[in-house]
């Protein structure tokens, strides 16, 4: 048994039941506890048919070694009990190809009465012998729809948002021609990478949009006085983790669900998030 399959097997009981006064083991215990951040977000832009839209957000699972089968369907009833319009999921569902692959055929499938979006992440990618079509597949089993430099919409009436997704920057090839295409009639744009690192390339291409949700950095997962121990970002700590404003966009950041490497946090929190849009006039 190698040390991550070891770890994979001891450390998932084991964070059940660490007490918040072992301040050696609390890194452990806060990263398997998962906070429901609900927020209200004012965007000027927003057309007042979509005030009072609600969003479920969920980035970075990375089900597998440290987030078991039994975690990863309570998160899946999580999402739904928030009741939201439509619920994004942000990519990295598992460490690797084949956990991502299994994540999907693990969790129940998704009422047909509720959108389900997912973006790919870089953990998501496999050996040039798997073959994406094969996750993708197990994602629409499930009533998920993958967005891969692909464009959603939903319309209001006259009025038409927008969801655009590109490909992951670092193992896929991001295109944001069909985005900008697809996205040409709509009023009010979102914009969902994985990473943030692609928010700056939108800038640079002439891509608009009004609010990103991203995910990837999972806040530093041990950030010191608000600096990330180590940066997953080609930016730094730029985009580390929360609500930013650039460009006349409104950005977020979420610190995630899942770990990477080892299942510790600490100066951030495990999160899914709940946002309802408000129209500022």
């Amino acid at each position: 048994m190698g040390f991550k399959d070891f770890m994979g097997s001891i450390l998932p009981p084991l964070l059940r039941h660490i007490p918040r006064d072992k301040p050696l083991l609390y890194p452990f215990y806060l990263a398997g506890q998962v906070n429901v951040r609900q927020e209200e977000v004012s965007l000027k832009r927003l057309p007042l048919p979509f005030d009072g839209l609600s969003i479920s957000y969920a980035s970075d699972i990375h089900f597998g070694d440290y987030l078991t089968r039994d975690q990863a369907v309570d998160l899946y009833h999580q999402l739904l009990s928030l009741g939201s319009d439509l619920i994004i999921l942000g990519g990295d569902y598992g460490q690797n190809y084949q956990q991502s692959l299994q994540f999907f055929r693990e969790i129940p499938s998704f009422p047909a009465s509720v959108p389900v979006l997912a973006v790919l992440g870089n953990h998501d990618y496999g050996r040039k012998t798997d073959r994406m079509s094969v996750l993708l597949d197990a994602m629409k089993e499930k009533n998920v729809t993958p967005l891969v430099n692909e464009v959603w919409t939903m319309d209001k009436g006259d009025k038409m948002l927008a969801v655009c997704a590109p490909d992951d920057v670092k193992c896929g090839m991001p295109d944001f021609r069909p985005l900008t295409k697809g996205a040409r009639r709509a009023d009010f744009v979102i914009f969902a990478p994985h990473s943030p690192d692609l928010i700056p390339e939108a800038y640079s291409t002439g891509f608009s949009f009004q609010l990103a949700l991203c995910g990837h950095t999972h806040g530093g997962q041990i950030a010191l006085f608000g600096r990330s121990l180590l940066a997953s970002s080609r930016y730094g700590d730029r985009y580390r983790a929360g609500w930013y404003h650039e460009n006349g966009a409104v950005i977020h950041v979420s610190s995630g669900v899942g770990t990477s490497i080892l299942p510790v946090r600490l100066g951030t929190r495990a999160e899914i998030h709940h946002f309802t849009l408000r129209s500022e006039q």
